[in-house]
């Protein structure tokens, strides 16, 4: 039997091969994915990679949070210690001094604009921290009074400022005037973040209550007993000693934003390298098959069982994935090292990452490698076990072969699962989970014309039976395909899934962005917009200074943050609640606005529902900061995905956040008030701060729209590796399609065409063919997005596909069918058409 296999393998070599190599680069793509998500969390889960060691500090104390977990996410706080901590901790026997730190949001401004911003965050700090941390100033001395500040060296180069040099400090207070006493040597404190020293009352005013305390014990005090007495005698907070002093101050949200949008990006790819390396590996296992009917049926013929013949089948199956999973293992490798390249060329690695392959990674790819041939072969091998003998007799197959029922009912049951998604994704818009149902909804859509395309074909070939009559080549191609519309099918199929994941893949994140526009415009009650630099924010009396310029009826300040409770964390606004019904166009389902104050939240429709939240109900949530705390729901409103979850009251959750500024200012303008004069009275009134923008509402729904396309290179990087993948396995399955014609092509030369009219044929029917595999990926992926797009909105079936990136895309797609078609044609049109008509061939 092992010999069998291995004979029938050499001889199918040079098909074979490109298969394997197929199968390897989708389990090595799936194992660099896993290998760059694997690295990431092991630099988020080292504190190697810390800005802060405070090694100075043989002691560091921090709050306990009841959700450690939303702490970690990009918009989480960490959690403020308790008022009578401090004089606790100097109290105890063995301390010699208890030194606080409350980092806040602070920017150097110079030439008018702000050094730091998204990515590139900037805190102001207590030199208690600086003491911690073992810094002396390169330049200058440390900050003794109020105004006056130590700055890193990077801030200071770009700057240009030195000690005794005048600037101003941007703060959620407003821009003010400092003196510069100091500067730090390079990479100490501002390696990974841009750092403001203030002196230490100054600091504790600006910074509210502190995050960490540094505990310095009295010389000779035994640190390990002092740190468990702390554990004893201090409830609610958490004792680091040695490396573990390096979690306390964690403000890198540039590096947690990273990791998160990571681990998303690489898990999509890992998750469809996996769904495509199936379906290819399928249809080229069915390909195979059908291939080599007539060598089963000699098999048979000479006595072999058809439990031998799936046995054979099988054991090429198993011997295809083996060879394919050792491969994988330096395909993996190399696709890591370079996407690693890549990634850090962009700039979008963590902090602290290092490429760590491991052992896992490599054995789950090469597991796939190895399990998916003989799982995607179960049908093939149904189908060679019952090959019958007298099939033998046969030297072409002149009727179709008739339609499997089996593979009719699955793909009705196909269309109908996914219509039935289509129907809860549209029962359930403005929820994630109507999202996820949209969006599998088309990926089974998909699978659903695969199983039909040989109906799909047939039917086709009957509607164009008129038009096929005219000319003599395309009445060739009409009788073959009439003849074997599963062989076509087999070539429509691949395609058809390149275009669909090529489509989803490139459109899913401008539909989004669309849907979120268009809910963004319909909701957005404000005139005009006050934003900052991105990033940064206005300070938080921009609402209020805003609101008394005439002409304005209202003006409230908004930042994202997030919160949990009952379930999910949840993204949310803190706003002013009193100007929520004049910023935002939200209907009501439960409560009433002019009962949404400080005591109290708005809860969006669909998590009241899963909830079992109602208006008027107690409830538990937890701040950004993981601290719980007992509101009630005022008010239960109905909005689209691109809405907050929540609504919290700024003024009770702004103490838990670091950075107190607003992400920007929403401004209602009285009936009958020009919005040109009302923008430049805004902009004279809020004079001083830096970056400053007052756009109407077009203007910030562009501005937000060039954000969103920031980030495009992702989705087209997530193109290149899975819908390039996919093409690959197209160019396989086509490849060993157009081979397995020659014997076909041999005979039309024998009865008198000339190369140039079999061309001619194929070059058509590749045509024919690629077009239609478009159009039906295009159809499945557009009705997927569609309804992804009123998933979000809740109101409107919102699609994004610009035209200047999908006719490249078709185009690709059609040139990858007439190329993959017409290669292996001029290779059997070398033959001599004898020696190729022969049975043997």
């Amino acid at each position: 039997m092992t010999a069998l296999v291995l004979r029938g393998l050499r001889a199918r070599a040079g098909s074979l091969a490109v298969s394997v190599l197929t199968l390897a680069l989708g389990a090595g793509l799936t194992t660099a994915a896993l290998s760059l998500q694997h690295s990431a969390d092991l630099a988020a889960a080292d504190g190697s990679d810390a800005a802060w060691r405070l090694s100075g500090a043989p002691v560091v104390v921090v709050a306990e949070t009841d959700l450690r977990a939303i702490t970690a996410t990009p918009s989480g706080e960490p959690p403020r210690l308790d008022p009578g901590v401090l004089t606790a901790l100097a109290d105890l026997p063995g301390v010699e001094r208890v030194e606080a730190e409350a980092p806040f949001a602070a920017y150097v401004v110079a030439d008018g604009r702000t050094l730091g911003g998204q990515a590139d965050r900037s805190w102001g700090h207590s030199w208690a921290l600086a003491r911690a941390e073992r810094l002396t100033p390169e330049q200058g001395r440390e900050p003794r009074d109020p105004g006056e500040i130590a700055v890193d060296a990077r801030t200071a180069a770009e700057a240009g400022l030195g000690p005794g040099d005048r600037t101003e400090v941007l703060t959620a207070d407003g821009t003010f005037p400092v003196l510069v006493t100091g500067v730090l040597a390079p990479g100490a404190g501002g390696d990974r973040e841009r750092a403001l020293f203030f002196a230490p009352g100054e600091a504790a005013e600006r910074g509210g209550a502190p995050v960490l305390a540094a505990v310095l014990p009295r010389e000779g005090a035994d640190t390990g007993r002092l740190a468990r007495e702390i554990a004893e005698q201090v409830p609610g907070t958490r004792v680091l000693t040695g490396a573990d002093r390096g979690d306390a101050l964690a403000l890198d949200r540039a590096g947690r934003e990273l990791g998160s949008g990571m681990g998303r990006f690489l898990g999509t790819v890992a998750v469809l390298a996996f769904v495509v390396a199936g379906v290819m590996v399928s249809g080229l296992m069915n390909l195979s098959v059908r291939r080599r009917s007539r060598e089963f049926a000699l098999l048979r013929l000479a006595g072999a069982t058809p439990g031998l013949v799936r046995r054979l089948v099988l054991g090429e199956a198993l011997v295809l994935g083996a060879v394919a999973a050792v491969l994988s293992l330096g395909a993996g490798v190399a696709a890591a090292v370079l996407l690693r390249g890549f990634f850090a060329a962009m700039g979008v690695l963590p902090a602290g990452f290092d490429l760590v392959i491991g052992w896992s990674p490599p054995l789950a790819g090469a597991a796939l490698a190895l399990a998916v041939p003989p799982a995607a072969s179960w049908r093939p091998v149904l189908a060679a076990g019952r090959t019958a003998p007298v099939e033998a007799l046969r030297t072409a197959a002149a009727d179709p072969a008739p339609a499997s029922r089996a593979r009719l009912v699955l793909g009705a049951l196909t269309l109908l699962g996914a219509a039935a998604l289509f129907a809860v994704s549209w029962a359930a818009a403005g929820s994630q989970g109507a999202v996820v149902a949209a969006y599998t909804a088309a990926m089974v859509l998909v699978l659903g014309i695969a199983l039909l395309t040989p109906d799909l074909v047939r039917a086709a070939l009957f509607a164009l039976r008129p038009l096929t009559r005219r000319h003599p080549a395309s009445l060739v191609v009409h009788r073959e395909a009439l003849a074997d519309p599963r062989r076509f099918s087999g070539v429509v199929t691949p395609l058809t899934v390149t275009a669909a994941v090529a489509c989803l893949l490139m459109f899913q994140g401008s539909t989004a962005t669309e849907a979120r526009l268009y809910s963004l415009g319909e909701r957005l009650g404000a005139d005009l917009v006050v934003a900052g630099p991105e990033g940064v924010g206005v300070p938080r009396d921009a609402a209020e200074r805003a609101a008394r310029v005439p002409g304005v009826a209202a003006a409230g300040g908004f930042r994202q943050t997030v919160a949990a409770g009952g379930g999910p964390y949840m993204f949310a606004y803190t706003v002013d609640p009193g100007t929520v019904p004049d910023l935002f166009r939200l209907r009501t389902e439960q409560g009433e606005w002019g009962a949404f104050d400080d005591s109290s939240v708005a809860v969006r429709a669909d998590v009241a529902a899963a909830r079992g939240w109602a208006a008027g109900e107690e409830v538990t949530l937890a701040g950004p900061d993981g601290r719980e705390f007992g509101t009630a729901v005022a008010v239960v409103y109905r909005a689209g995905l691109d809405f907050p979850e929540l609504l919290l009251p700024r003024d009770r959750i702004a103490p838990r956040m670091l950075d107190g500024m607003d992400s920007g200012v929403y401004v209602v303008l009285d009936p009958g008030a020009d919005p040109d004069e009302a923008a430049r009275l805004l902009a004279r009134e809020l004079d001083g701060t830096p970056g400053l923008r007052v756009m109407d509402r077009g203007g910030h729904l562009a501005d937000q729209a060039a954000a969103a396309e920031e980030d495009g290179w992702i989705t087209h990087l997530m193109v290149a590796l899975v819908a390039g993948f996919a093409a690959i396995g197209a160019v396989n399955t086509l490849v060993v399609s157009g081979f397995a014609r020659a014997r076909g092509f041999a005979l039309l030369r024998l009865v008198g065409a000339s190369r140039r009219q079999v061309a001619g044929m194929v070059a058509g029917e590749s045509l024919a063919t690629s077009c239609a595999a478009v159009a039906l990926g295009t159809a499945a992926a557009a009705l997927g997005l569609a309804c992804t797009g009123y998933a979000f909105t809740a109101q409107a079936a919102v699609l994004s596909m610009p035209l200047e990136r999908y006719l490249p895309m078709a185009a690709a797609v059609v040139g990858i069918g007439l190329l993959a078609n017409l290669a292996p044609l001029a290779v059997v049109l070398r033959a001599r058409p004898v020696h190729a008509a022969a049975p043997s061939a």
